[in-house]
């Protein structure tokens, strides 16, 4: 109990969220991030724009309730926050602080990124956040292409955080979090239903928490491109299943401490 009480104070007393955007994020990760917070908190929790400078001076942590790395390319990331940017990430979520990683954002903060071994786009390498110790492996599900979205796929997630025990959300070259079982400070929360592999991984460091998500649980079906023939099929089925994400959705919030609004999709517009 007195454990829960600092989490919710170190989150209801820092009232901004801040979303990294800078060399690397996908635009549609950002904006489906952007988006599904603002129907989520309203004026509640500002949401703010962080770029890599801004992260290394340093006044952020003072405000934030939850720092969110979205999905995109990792590679960019390094060269922007290696050294003063992730230590100083590291510390705040150390003390207390909240971290978010989707996609590439998960990857990153992952103590090592296997992408695409032997393929036209790997990338492999150890990472400093390493808020998971161990590897983050991908893509999973197909192939990945940054100029399309001929990888992406509807995918069912199993979770304990859920009552029916499933939801539906859009996956683009995420991978799997290796052997998490090893480590006494992670927690899986959301498993690939198909493939019985960890999707979603919860770690308590220090005082804080982090969720690496390698599916896109932030993603609305509203906001995809109708005219994307890789994504057609996709939306219908995205559309079908949208209240058991933003269900998922509210739970992973209320682990950082932060109680949204957002009861059912009809709360966006």
């Amino acid at each position: 109990l007195i454990l829960l009480s600092v989490n919710l104070c170190n989150a209801q007393c820092k009232k901004e969220i801040y979303i990294y955007n800078d060399i690397g994020v996908c635009e549609a990760s950002f904006k489906h991030i952007e988006n599904t917070l603002a129907a989520s908190f309203a004026k509640e929790f500002p949401i703010r724009l962080i770029n890599a400078s801004e992260i290394k001076e340093g006044t952020w942590v003072d405000y934030a309730a939850l720092i969110i790395i979205p999905g995109g390319a990792d590679i960019p990331y390094t060269k922007k926050l290696n050294g003063k940017g992730n230590e100083l990430i590291k510390k705040y979520v150390k003390n207390g602080g909240n971290y978010l990683g989707f996609c590439a954002g998960a990857y990153y903060g992952s103590a090592f990124v296997e992408f695409d071994k032997e393929g036209p786009l790997e990338v492999l390498g150890e990472r400093e956040l390493a808020f998971f110790p161990g590897k983050c492996i991908g893509p999973i599900l197909a192939k990945y292409d940054y100029r399309s979205n001929i990888g992406a796929r509807a995918v069912k997630i199993e979770s304990q955080y859920l009552e029916n025990g499933t939801f539906i959300t859009y996956c683009n070259g995420g991978g799997f979090f290796l052997t998490p079982e090893k480590y006494k400070n992670v927690e899986v929360i959301g498993n690939y239903s198909d493939l019985q592999q960890p999707a979603i991984v919860m770690i308590n460091y220090g005082k804080g928490k982090v969720i690496l998500s390698a599916v896109h649980f932030e993603y609305g079906y509203q906001w995809f491109d109708e005219d994307d023939v890789y994504l057609e099929s996709i939306i219908n089925v995205l559309k079908d299943n949208e209240d058991s994400r933003l269900n998922f959705f509210n739970k992973i919030l209320k682990v950082f401490g932060l109680n949204s609004v957002i009861k059912d999709s009809e709360n966006i517009d």
